[in-house]
């Protein structure tokens, strides 16, 4: 256990819903728990070594695809994420 928690945010967790994505990022919440630092760093770190990034869901069983953006923030003990923006992922899967 990595010692990470993480949860999502309230909004985050309404717009899943409306787009029936709930098991989908309950999936994403409990991987980012054990691998905090997924997807791409979104500028570069900030005070106390806290970081923006962006992460994918994958499109299946009538979920689109979707971009996760979360907040990863080392210090103080425990680390932590917060999942705080979901949305449909505009981008074309490469075939």
């Amino acid at each position: 256990m990595s010692g990470v928690i993480a949860a999502v945010t309230v909004r985050a967790a309404d717009r899943a819903k409306a787009l029936g994505a709930e098991q989908a990022l309950e999936q994403l919440r409990q991987e980012l728990e054990q691998v905090p630092r997924l997807g791409v760093l979104l500028g570069p770190p900030r005070q106390g070594g806290t970081e923006v990034r962006k992460t994918r869901i994958e499109p299946r069983d009538g979920v689109p695809g979707l971009a996760v953006a979360y907040v990863y923030t080392p210090a103080p003990p425990p680390p932590t994420v917060a999942i705080v923006a979901v949305t449909p992922d505009d981008g074309v899967p490469a075939e």
